[in-house]
């Protein structure tokens, strides 16, 4: 019989602690954003920043000291990874793109313009942004690639949250956002995967270019092939055997790309997707595992994401004059974007804007990007605590955004479709 090693039982009791701590308080604040109008993912980012450097860092430096030492956070840094691999499985179940299916050339125009207005105007901020926001001034491109991934990517759940929460979620405006969202989404995890693998090839970023897209492409055939063939496997077997085969093949998937320098992400996500598409879980075992990822395993990653966040860096005047001005930037771009191709795709002004105004809550999905930028030291602490105060910042007045423009309908339809909240 081996002897336990003291100093992994001291790991294992601390990190028993702070995920205790973690879970309470983000449920708490999670609640309180909720029963504030705000979704519950502003709470849990704001746990992290209440238990990290910023807040109780400053209070109470001894009691951040023994909760977070800084020698023991590998394992808590594993299991928030664990977390937000189950919860872009659970995002990819959340991707039907049968929705957008209904009128692909609208939907289309709608999302590129989402996507390809915010893009270009955070790749033109970034390029000129000044050198105290950028980890690497000497590489550029990696940071002005992953801010304008940033700035153009959507919060499906949050949107869907926030349109169920005001019962426009049936309504056809409702559909034709969650269509739009679902492929804005996409197309910002396929950016994503590409911008990854540029920041992580050595020498030149573009000379990676070729590697990073035949490396996506293999796995987007592989997803749509035999992932499909597996997928169809599992649907035969009961939902007790399906669902941990299905987190197994995300864990696994998510190996295999983050091996490939495509990052774990894509491939849970692709997972939740396929599986999602073939039907391989029941509604009800894929609603088990939504409510556990969402009530456990979503606010430990979010905690976490925000533990990394360093207010102190937002004192910096250069800091905080870049920090509202991307802010306003990814405000008017994702508007202006959404609202001017829906606008030319022929839907009237009001629900266009009400469309811009939904789309541009960015929530869980930019805290994923700017994770995955800081980790690959694309991004320094400022920009990771910018980009973190833009992803709250529009989750908190997205809701109010939407009502103003969608007016007097939104309360109609609420009535209607009282059955549908929870």
């Amino acid at each position: 019989m081996t002897v336990p090693d003291p100093a992994a039982s001291d790991a294992l009791v601390v990190l028993f602690a702070q995920l205790a701590v973690v879970l309470l308080l983000a449920t708490g604040l999670g609640a309180l954003a909720r029963r504030g109008g705000a979704p519950p993912v502003v709470g849990e980012l704001l746990t992290g920043v209440v238990l990290g450097p910023s807040v109780l860092g400053l209070l109470a430096p001894g009691v951040y000291a023994q909760l977070f030492p800084d020698d023991a956070t590998t394992l808590l840094l594993g299991v928030s990874s664990v977390c937000l691999v189950v919860l872009m499985t659970v995002v990819g179940f959340e991707t039907d793109l049968s929705v957008a299916r209904a009128n692909p050339g609208r939907t289309l125009l709608v999302a590129a313009g989402s996507v390809a207005v915010p893009f270009a105007l955070g790749g033109t901020l970034a390029f000129v942004a000044p050198d105290a926001v950028v980890a690497n001034p000497d590489a550029r491109l990696p940071f002005v690639l992953f801010v304008a991934t940033a700035m153009s990517i959507s919060a499906i759940p949050v949107v869907a949250r926030i349109l169920l929460d005001m019962g426009l979620l049936d309504a056809p405006f409702g559909q034709l956002a969650v269509a739009i969202a679902l492929v804005n989404d996409t197309l910002g995890w396929l950016l994503l995967a590409v911008v990854a693998g540029i920041a992580t090839g050595e020498g030149d970023a573009l000379a990676s270019l070729p590697g990073t897209f035949l490396a996506l492409g293999a796995v987007l055939v592989v997803a749509l092939t035999a992932g499909r063939w597996l997928a169809d496997r599992l649907a035969d077997v009961s939902g007790s055997v399906a669902l941990p085969m299905v987190v197994a093949l995300a864990l696994g998937a998510g190996a295999v790309t983050q091996a490939l320098g495509v990052e774990a992400v894509l491939g849970a996500f692709l997972v939740g997707a396929v599986a999602r598409e073939r039907g391989t879980l029941d509604a009800r075992t894929r609603d088990a595992l939504e409510s556990v990822t969402l009530a456990m395993l979503a606010p430990v990653f979010f905690a976490v994401a925000g533990l990394r966040v360093q207010l102190g860096a937002l004192l910096d005047p250069t800091v905080a004059a870049v920090g509202l001005v991307a802010f306003g930037v990814a405000v008017v771009g994702k508007v202006v974007g959404t609202t001017g191709a829906a606008l030319l795709a022929g839907i009237e002004r009001r629900e266009s804007f009400a469309l811009g105004a939904a789309l541009n809550a960015r929530g869980a999905m930019e805290i994923v990007v700017a994770t995955v930028g800081l980790r690959l030291g694309v991004l320094n602490e400022a920009a990771y605590a910018i980009v973190v105060c833009i992803a709250i910042g529009t989750s908190v007045m997205t809701p109010a955004l939407v009502r103003y423009a969608y007016g007097d309908r939104a309360a109609r339809t609420r009535s209607a479709s009282r059955v549908l909240r929870r």
